[in-house]
């Protein structure tokens, strides 16, 4: 899938496009197929200062976890009914 990466953090860091793998469904969990994302302050605050943040990740880092879009996939057969659901998330989750 596509997603825009930065590979260090600091002042220049900048977005680049790269292919990463789809994530499997875990159990209770489901995959979105993602409409739109967008990068709020929380995402420059974390570019610019990394690791002196809590909510930092290792690089290379996919920020801008902000998102719309639908329910693709889901893991167990009681989350069907959430398939193809309209659906939104401004959480820290999982990436």
């Amino acid at each position: 899938m596509k997603a825009m990466l930065i590979h260090a953090y600091g002042e220049n860091a900048t977005f680049e496009a790269a292919d990463v793998a789809k994530p499997d469904v875990k159990s209770g969990h489901v995959l979105v197929k993602i409409a739109a994302s967008s990068v709020n302050t929380v995402d420059t605050m974390i570019r610019h200062r990394g690791k002196d943040l809590p909510l930092s990740s290792d690089t290379p880092a996919l920020l801008g976890i902000d998102i719309a879009g639908t329910v693709g996939r889901v893991a167990h057969v009681a989350l069907q009914l959430a398939k193809h659901r309209s659906v939104e998330d401004y959480s820290t989750g999982e990436v």
